[in-house]
């Protein structure tokens, strides 16, 4: 099960990272990381918010703060997508994959990711209504 998640994981930057119009590879790995990374964000996001209803307590983290996290979450990814090389070798280990399971981490990537989508925006909703905040 971990192995799949990793490769569902992979994969997200495997299909990031061919469909970008970038010529140089750390353009590539760059825009690749940072959908990566906001997808992660979304849910992230989605959890805190939820923390502070089940809480009933703002913590109304200043912006800087959300920036910064973003900023270490993207630094995360890029250490081990890039520098540590395991996205770029998995995204050349990708099309020799058995078609299949191209097909199932690919649409596993992109449910998760549209789930997790939905679950932040859902959250920001709940959490904007929970504390009348319009």
């Amino acid at each position: 099960m971990i192995r799949f998640i990793k490769e569902v994981y992979l994969t997200g930057f495997t299909i990031m990272f061919k469909i970008s119009r970038a010529r140089e590879i750390k353009y590539k790995a760059g825009s690749a990381i940072a959908v990566v990374a906001l997808v992660e964000s979304f849910a992230l996001m989605g959890i805190q918010w939820h923390v502070e209803i089940l809480l009933n307590r703002r913590f109304l983290l200043p912006k800087p703060a959300v920036a910064a996290a973003f900023v270490a979450l993207a630094l995360i990814n890029i250490y081990i997508l890039f520098v540590r090389g395991h996205g770029l070798k998995f995204a050349e280990e990708f099309k020799s994959l058995a078609k299949s399971r191209r097909v199932i981490l690919a649409t596993t990537f992109v449910i998760v990711s549209v789930a997790t989508i939905v679950f932040g925006v859902w959250s920001a909703v709940a959490y904007r209504h929970f504390f009348g905040l319009g």
